[in-house]
């Protein structure tokens, strides 16, 4: 894989998208609508440092609009056409839902708001991987805004201790383990001190001192994901399922040996007491993992770019404060290697994966019943020239989508904590190569419904669950319920 490539490939976890009601001397209206999501800090930046340069050189109004979720974006796109005057002009698009409202006829086609060679040289700026993911049906409907994926988060203190802890705590866990999958610890079975070195074994194993171990007088699982009923979890478990090997056909069909392999994992972790609780009894966002790890309740977390700059914070930002005790203790580290839960008799698991997870992010797509389509797309290239795409990119760890940023990133970014995540993620990068969520427009319904599925069979089982499963088991409680889920 090229140099390019692999810088070109990550960025934040939620974007900074604005709403610009805006027009140039001479246009009928001068206001125009954005629908984003994104965080406060986000938005407070883009609304000081971003639109006043955008209403001035436009002699426009900027107005916001916002959605919670992103399978609300089509619900709401659909009210907009029932409008004598829809309002919304530009959308921030996940991934996920980029081909999704372009099935549903909800976007219009790049080529058919300006001139199609001056869309197609504007489109030249931008890195192809990010571009081409924008173009369906061989028609460009997207502007790129960022790409990204996860790393994994820890606290560099909290895993010297685990490991630290490890002789005294081995029996224990090689005895637990034996219950579950009839071996114990992998064979020569060592917790490595680099995270960066770790398998889904070593999770577990730091996972189980930690939920054994008091810290701060309280007794607890450490270890965090996303668990709210929306996109951010689902893209856990389809990670997880495509370390493990999973094929589009498995992961849209919510069936097959990665997914019960990956569901599998969740329950041992879940009964093993491992992660934390209020993953599902608190519905977790990526906020709610922020305040348990600064509140001394989570030590590690899969985390996207812009959740690492949140964590950290800047010092001399008041906006951004962070949620670290030590801003130090932030550890960074590429994904956990797959490997299957069942130990063959000598020990060594049955299957290995790979540490490949998807690249996705956030694109700008123009509804078709806007009516200031040609602003929209102004604003969309406005928030992506090189200028504003640097700021932001420094300011949130934003990894750039523009070629002409790309080529000079050593200019762009600073060395120390803001450099370990850009080094990071691009590692992660690398690792990923050209892997992606499927390029299905019913992968959003099935996210959901992978959501459900493990809150059903992992977290709330019926009946309850004691005793360990098997993957052949899980393999054909999946079947069970997706092949009836299908049938409804």
């Amino acid at each position: 894989m090229n140099q390019l490539f692999r810088f070109a490939a990550v960025a934040v976890a939620s974007g900074i998208v604005l709403s610009v009601g805006c027009a140039k001397s001479g246009q009928s209206s001068r206001e125009l609508t954005i629908l984003i999501r994104m965080m406060p800090q986000q938005e407070r930046f883009l609304q000081d440092e971003i639109i006043p340069g955008f209403e001035k050189e436009n002699n426009c109004k900027v107005q916001i609009a916002r959605f919670e979720n992103q399978w609300d974006i089509e619900r709401l796109l659909r009210l907009e056409s029932g409008k004598k005057k829809p309002a919304v002009d530009l959308v921030k698009t996940p991934f996920e839902m980029t081909r999704v409202l372009v099935a549903k006829g909800m976007m219009e086609p790049l080529t058919e708001i300006g001139d199609s060679q001056q869309v197609m040289k504007d489109l030249a700026e931008y890195h192809q991987l990010p571009n081409g993911l924008g173009f369906i049906d061989d028609a460009p409907y997207y502007i790129p805004r960022k790409l990204e994926t996860r790393i994994f988060f820890y606290l560099k203190s909290k895993v010297a201790d685990a490991v630290s802890k490890y002789e005294s705590h081995k029996e224990r866990i090689d005895r637990e383990l034996k219950k579950e999958n009839g071996f114990g610890l992998p064979d020569a079975y060592t917790l490595e001190d680099d995270p960066n070195k770790w398998d889904f074994y070593d999770l577990y194993v730091v996972g189980s001192i930690w939920a054994n171990e008091s810290y701060n007088d309280i007794t607890m699982g450490r270890i965090a994901h996303r668990g709210a009923r929306y996109g951010g979890t689902a893209l856990f478990f389809v990670d997880r399922a495509l370390q493990l090997g999973a094929t589009a056909d498995n992961i849209m069909n919510v069936k097959g040996e990665a997914l019960a392999e990956t569901f599998l994992w969740e329950d041992v972790f879940t009964r093993n007491g491992l992660y934390n609780i209020g993953i599902w009894q608190d519905s977790w966002e990526g906020s709610d993992i922020y305040n348990a790890i600064k509140d001394g309740k989570v030590f590690c977390a899969w985390m996207q770019q812009i959740d690492c700059f949140n964590l950290h914070g800047w010092e001399e930002d008041p906006g951004m404060p962070g949620y670290l005790a030590d801003r130090d203790d932030m550890g960074l580290a590429i994904i956990p290697k797959a490997v299957s839960f069942a130990l063959d008799e000598n020990g060594k698991p049955v299957a290995e994966g790979t540490r490949a997870i998807s690249t996705g992010g956030w694109w700008w797509g123009v509804p078709k019943t806007s009516g200031n389509k040609a602003l929209a797309y102004e604003f969309a290239r406005y928030i992506t020239s090189r200028e504003i795409q640097a700021r932001e990119c420094s300011q949130f760890g934003m990894i750039p989508i523009r070629k002409d940023i790309l080529m000079n990133l050593g200019n762009v970014f600073d060395e120390g904590w803001v450099g370990d995540i850009f080094k990071v993620s691009v590692e992660q990068i690398s690792e990923n190569e050209l892997t992606t969520v499927p390029l299905d427009k019913q992968f959003s319904r099935v996210s959901q419904q992978i959501v459900d599925t493990w809150y059903e069979i992992v977290v709330s089982p019926e009946p309850k669950r004691d005793e360990p499963l098997s993957v052949e088991e899980m393999h054909a409680i999946l079947e069970a319920r997706n092949t009836t889920d299908g049938e409804q």
